[in-house]
């Protein structure tokens, strides 16, 4: 029996439509479609169904390319559209019809939703009626050459059901009762979904389709075609469905996080392909992995679950935040060098200090936007100040003259080692006679004017003696100035 193991190396796919952005619950299928690509030393494509001319836009298609091109799922061959191979569809057609397989159908809008509330009514799932398929052959004849619009049918073998080897599910039966004769070209000349996809796949040489368990009727249609057109069927793995914490499909119509959205919350890439990979079972979310070629090679479909995976917007927080936190210093270091103006006060630091400055400023930010809120602390020489700021400021100048003094027994030039902060916030304490929160709190507004931010000691050891200085003395004028004016 084939399996995951002894059928590739894998030909996949990911085939959105371009009618919105990409979101976690169909991007998710396109990640586990790459890395079992590359895990198996396959081909990952990438195809737009955009056949849905109505809704299809250019802006969803740029969208679509720039999420995967952020998401680092590079297909290995040109992206193909669906709406340049029409040629393709219509002789795969005229081949059915000419062999019997399909049939033109004239019903019009108003008779097939008649015929779904009759379905309704009877607890029936809605299904083609074969109301064309009876036809006489002199009365379809009449109706072509009077140049009645039409679809294309395929018309059913006589099959009581599809039976196939899901290489996730294992055996799959799908009663014929489940859908009638389903349509292969719309009046307008355009293919149906499931023709469009048999083609494509079988031109394109994709040897496996895996996709979420919503398709599994429609994978039972195109086993039917794949055979009526004497065409080799790819393998079928299903898996499970992306749900929300209230057991609900994630999905464009619902609300689902969007690619563009993660990228503004400021996720990282990898994060996100790791996450979403790891709640079907097949990578580990222990690990964080440096690149997408190491997550393929970690990558074991024998783990891909069935069930469906609950999608928690905090657990892909966290770990986006670890996968920012072990990134590459030099790497983030060029990233701002390159975000930042010419201008900015960052570049006049030398590139060592960046470095340590980076490394000691990530451990206190989930992501590269929170890390540049944090750089004016250390960039800017004037620092601003809350109204309740300035009130604990001025309970606390005691604090901040004994900083003041203490630091100006260091070279102003330099940076305070870790151990020499450490010993200056225990003269200060000594000094001031205050602890804990009444030491650390007013010291922090006073160089930072924020109430969080790196550890003490080490916001000490970033900033130079001389602009420490600077900042407490300026507290200092600022009580001093009000005092002389009282």
């Amino acid at each position: 029996m084939t399996n995951f193991k002894t059928g590739g190396p894998w030909i996949t796919r990911f085939a959105p439509s371009p009618t919105g952005a990409l979101h976690l619950g169909n991007v998710r299928t396109a990640i586990l479609n790459h890395l079992l690509a590359k895990q198996s030393g396959g081909k990952f494509l990438l195809r737009l169904e955009d056949t849905d001319q109505e809704r299809s836009t250019f802006a969803a298609e740029a969208a679509i390319l720039w999420s995967m091109s952020w998401l680092g799922l590079v297909p290995d061959e040109p992206v193909r559209h669906q709406s340049l191979r029409l040629d393709l569809y219509r002789r795969a057609v005229d081949r059915l019809m000419a062999e019997g397989r399909a049939y033109p159908c004239f019903c019009t809008d108003a008779e097939l939703e008649q015929d779904r509330k009759d379905a309704a009514a009877k607890n029936l799932p809605p299904r083609y009626s074969g109301r064309c398929a009876r036809m006489s052959a002199d009365e379809r004849a009449e109706k072509l050459n009077r140049g009645d619009a039409h679809a294309i049918r395929f018309r059913l073998p006589e099959k009581t059901e599809v039976g196939f080897t899901d290489l996730i599910k294992g055996q799959v039966s799908i009663p014929a009762g489940a859908f009638g004769d389903f349509v292969l070209l719309r009046s307008n000349g355009w293919p149906s979904y499931n023709l469009a996809v048999v083609v494509d796949d079988a031109d394109m040489g994709v040897n496996l389709v895996l996709r979420g368990e919503d398709h599994l009727t429609n994978t039972a249609r195109q086993i039917l075609l794949y055979d009526a057109l004497r065409l080799t069927a790819p393998s079928f793995a299903h898996h499970g469905l992306l749900m929300d914490a209230d057991g609900k499909k994630l999905s464009k119509r619902s609300g689902a996080l969007s690619i563009p959205e993660c990228m503004e919350m400021g996720l990282e890439p990898l994060a996100v392909v790791q996450y979403l990979a790891s709640l079907s079972g097949a990578l580990p979310t222990k690990n964080i992995f440096a690149s997408r070629d190491e997550m393929a090679r970690a990558f074991n479909p024998f783990a891909l679950g069935r069930g469906n995976a609950v999608m928690s917007l905090d657990e892909l927080n966290a770990l986006s935040a670890r996968v920012f936190r072990a990134a590459d210093l030099a790497d983030q270091v060029r990233e701002l060098d390159e975000f930042l103006p010419a201008g900015n006060a960052w570049h006049d630091i030398d590139p060592q200090t960046r470095r340590h400055l980076l490394a000691s400023l990530r451990e206190n930010a989930a992501n590269m936007q929170e890390l540049r809120a944090l750089l004016p602390l250390f960039t800017e020489k004037e620092t601003r100040f809350t109204p309740s700021a300035l009130t604990e400021l001025a309970a606390s100048l005691p604090v901040l003259d004994a900083l003041d003094h203490a630091m100006s027994e260091h070279n102003p030039d330099a940076s305070l080692q870790k151990d020499d902060a450490s010993a200056v916030l225990r003269r200060i304490s000594q000094e001031a006679g205050v602890k804990g929160r009444q030491l650390y709190h007013p010291i922090r507004l006073a160089l930072t004017g924020s109430d969080s931010g790196p550890e003490l000691a080490t916001l000490l050891s970033l900033l130079p003696a001389a602009l420490i200085r600077e900042r407490t003395q300026t507290v200092l004028n600022i009580f001093s100035h009000r005092n002389h004016k009282e």
